[in-house]
């Protein structure tokens, strides 16, 4: 009896909550990507090389608990020597 009640005094209510959300639209899509040392946008997938200290390696930007980050696929960089790491770290003039 008392159920019945309440699902009486509670359909009301429930059914102007309804019509309350139908106007909206739904979210946008999240866009995911990485950016590179000097902030251009890099889509998840693209490869580039990375220079930290004296270290350099090959990184793809791919996705790791919903955050995107670069992850190391290789030790060094085919085509860069160690000219260009050692300019790299050098501060400009």
């Amino acid at each position: 009896m008392y159920r019945a009640l309440a699902l009486l005094l509670l359909a009301p209510g429930l059914a102007t909550a309804q019509d309350a959300f139908r106007g909206y639209e739904p979210l946008p899509g999240v866009e995911y990507y990485c950016t590179d040392d000097h902030g251009a946008r890099k889509e998840l997938g693209d490869v580039i090389c990375i220079t930290a200290g004296c270290d350099t390696w090959m990184a793809r930007c791919d996705m790791s608990l919903n955050n995107p980050t670069w992850r190391r696929i290789q030790d060094g960089c085919p085509g860069v020597s160690l000219y260009d790491r050692i300019k790299t770290m050098q501060p400009p003039v």
